[in-house]
């Protein structure tokens, strides 16, 4: 294949996905980029996953199952598509979610470019997502990716700082990250190194801070070219989403330390995740407190209230 078209690994992570798993793949191959190869990985699920899998792959050249004989979660997933991918770039399919068929070729179209145009791998490419709930066909919500339009792409650290802290700098298009939307080049991970297998959730968060951190670009297709199905897992239940937000914050605690920032980071990682359950007041009052510890975050929310009113 030419370099026009790059071979591109989609690499799909299973875990007793049989409900969806089938489908994934079909969209997976319906895609209109003609250089690509799928990597599945079953990380060892517990229902008839791997056998509809093996039914579906036979007699196809360009798809590969690798199957862990033990449950080792999301990240040791994706490190296993890593390691045995062989295209140029990677991109990630989640196996309840569905990809529009020209998904990796805008995805490509906008990564490559950036690439160029900054000569630095460092570049992690997102897409705006839809959001359904699993037995349902209607769209719940939309989600905007970080970096979605075009001059408004935020670099170095101030994305660690969003992630971690900040509500983001004025000037920069903010938005979702998300690895079932992610595209990066394959040499992203000899400056980063693997995702950490500790983060059974916000794994591709903590990736994004060491990327933020390292001076990388983050952008975005603006367009939802996935569509993401909520579905309940263990990972997501109870307080375990506020835990893994503590943990990354944790791992970098001497970087917030530095920015005087690290207990107010705490504080506002209970603030989300209270929002983010509709407990306004608790959130709110994890704000303040975060402001009085930090007055970093109050100057933060005061200008970014400025600049809506504007």
């Amino acid at each position: 294949m030419t370099e026009k078209h790059p071979l591109i690994t989609i690499g799909i992570t299973c875990f007793n996905g049989e409900d969806l798993i089938v489908k994934a793949l079909e969209h997976a191959q319906d895609q209109d980029w003609p250089n690509y190869e799928i990597l599945i990985v079953d990380d060892c699920s517990q229902d008839n996953s791997v056998a509809m899998i093996s039914e579906y792959i036979k007699g196809k050249k360009n798809i590969f199952l690798f199957q862990h004989e033990e449950n080792k979660g999301f990240p040791s997933a994706l490190n296993t598509i890593v390691q045995h991918a062989k295209g140029e770039y990677i991109t990630f399919f989640d196996d309840d979610d569905t990809s529009a068929s020209d998904r990796l070729t805008k995805q490509y179209q906008r990564i490559s470019r950036m690439i160029e145009e900054k000569k630095t791998p460092l570049v992690m490419c997102y897409t705006n997502r839809d959001v359904k709930y699993a037995g349902s066909n209607e769209i719940a919500y939309s989600f905007t990716s970080i970096g979605s339009q075009l001059g408004q792409e935020p670099h170095g650290e101030i994305v660690a700082d969003y992630i971690l802290w900040h509500s983001g700098k004025i000037g920069y298009q903010w938005g979702m990250f998300g690895s079932c939307t992610l595209m990066i080049h394959r040499d992203i991970f000899k400056s980063l190194g693997n995702f950490d297998p500790q983060f059974r959730r916000n794994t591709e968060w903590d990736m994004a801070v060491r990327c933020a951190l390292q001076g990388g670009y983050f952008i975005g297709v603006n367009e939802a070219l996935v569509t993401q199905t909520k579905t309940p897992t263990a990972d997501k239940a109870g307080t375990k989403p506020l835990m893994y937000s503590l943990l990354l914050r944790e791992k970098y605690q001497d970087y917030l330390k530095k920015k005087h920032v690290y207990f107010a980071s705490r504080l506002m990682a209970r603030s989300r995740f209270h929002g983010g359950k509709g407990r306004s007041s608790t959130s709110l009052a994890y704000t303040l407190f975060a402001m009085l510890v930090s007055p970093h975050v109050m100057v933060d929310k005061v200008q970014k209230t400025i600049s809506k009113m504007k």
